[in-house]
């Protein structure tokens, strides 16, 4: 008789799933489906954010799944999606980035404390001039997102922050 894999107790695996690595499970925070409003740091118009975070081949990696929208001027949007696996590799926090533009990246994240932070993108479509970051920090029933761009003193500042809510 076929049976799913949930059908399964444990009993009945010849090879049960390892555990999550400990680094990774510092990001169980964006475990979940969350949405949210956010806004730029010199005005502007806001944008929407969702992201949908589940664990992946028995926990061995967290799988991100985003699209944000931003309104413009015309009343169109302009929408962006990406997916992101993130997965323990030489005692570091590893992850591909995939784009709706078919782009793919690797990217290493870096822990401090509760927040995790990593390279992206400026943003500007193609502005490669200044270096940008992004900050994830867990919030009340949800995370807290930051865009930083490095100023030209080579400082980073805020260039736009919103909080993701959880749905579920």
């Amino acid at each position: 008789m076929d049976r799913a894999p949930s059908d399964f107790s444990s009993a009945e695996w010849a090879h049960p799933f390892k555990d999550t690595p400990r680094l990774l499970q510092r990001l169980a925070f964006l475990v979940g489906r969350f949405a949210g409003e956010g806004g730029y740091a010199h005005g502007g118009r806001s944008f929407h954010k969702s992201l949908t975070g589940a664990w992946a081949a028995g926990g061995q990696f967290l799988s991100l799944r985003m699209r944000v929208a931003y309104p413009l001027a015309d009343g169109k949007l302009d929408v962006h999606e990406a997916c992101v696996m993130v997965g323990v590799e030489d005692d570091c926090l590893r992850a591909q980035v995939y784009t709706d533009a078919g782009g793919r990246r690797d990217v290493t994240l870096d822990l401090d404390g509760a927040e995790v932070s990593f390279p992206d993108r400026p943003p500007g479509h193609g502005d490669t001039s200044r270096r940008a970051r992004k900050i994830l920090r867990p919030a009340d029933d949800g995370f807290e997102e930051l865009l930083e761009v490095e100023t030209d003193a080579g400082t980073f500042e805020t260039y736009s922050r919103i909080v993701l809510r959880r749905r579920e």
